[in-house]
């Protein structure tokens, strides 16, 4: 099993590593800093290299329990080949604004609207975020949350984050209000849970990748949004650097 060196640090740009397994188009390491795509995340990207020789690295998923990082180029290198991985830390440092950014427009949504998260892509330059019941999202709305929102980040709210098990998690999660439903889904072998916590403001449960203060992410702007569904929205957002 591939040891994930960004749930304990988000930003680690560099790190060693051993390849497990080669294959046509992909490879297995012993541990990895490169975030795999999920949870509404773009996967991590960048390059893999021992000695003179350098691959890049496009995407990673997990498939079939495996973190698979795929590349584009032959794969010079063979099980038990030291390599060194470094990410493309523009492409991350993005994400990890956009990220942080998504978790405290959801939680304002929550709070001042009482819409529910049901879906959300993150991704540098423009993000998107799924809500409901929501019927339309007009000027003056959009206006308002940027406002409100801006005003969060503007606190410059420490964030952390911390592994608990599975029933104290979701214990403190309810307690700060969290739509705790969705890790009560998770198979009863996950026994512990990476809790992420917003200053005084937000609290989830999140394996995504985040800055460590509110501070970093600069300004949201809302965009256009769309109907996906019944009483269900779409809303695009982008950030304005700090």
């Amino acid at each position: 099993m591939t040891n994930l060196l960004y749930m304990s640090d988000n930003y680690l740009r560099e790190f060693d590593a051993v390849v497990q397994k080669v294959a046509d188009d992909y490879l297995v390491l012993d541990q990895t800093a490169f975030y795999y795509l999920g949870g509404g995340q773009s996967s991590d990207r960048g390059s893999l290299s021992s000695e003179d020789t350098s691959l890049g690295i496009h995407e990673v998923r997990r498939v079939e329990g495996e973190i698979r990082h795929f590349t584009n180029d032959p794969i010079p290198f063979k099980a038990g080949t030291k390599v060194h991985g470094a990410l493309d830390w523009e492409f991350r440092y993005e994400c990890m604004r956009f990220h942080t950014a998504q978790h405290l427009l959801s939680r304002y949504l929550q709070l001042k609207y009482d819409l529910i998260t049901v879906g959300n892509m993150i991704k540098p330059k423009r993000s998107r975020a799924d809500f409901t019941p929501m019927h339309k999202f007009d000027d003056a709305l959009k206006r308002d949350v940027e406002e409100g929102v801006n005003a969060i980040f503007a606190r410059e709210l420490d964030v952390d984050t911390r592994m608990m098990p599975r029933d104290e998690a979701i214990s403190f999660l309810n307690e700060r209000g969290y739509q705790t439903r969705y890790l009560e889904m998770v198979p009863a072998s996950v026994t512990e849970f990476r809790v992420l916590i917003i200053g005084d403001y937000d609290a989830a449960s999140c394996a995504g990748t985040h800055v460590a203060n509110t501070r970093e992410i600069g300004a949201i702007q809302i965009g256009k949004s769309k109907n996906v569904g019944a009483g269900k929205q779409r809303i695009y957002f982008s950030l304005k650097a700090p």
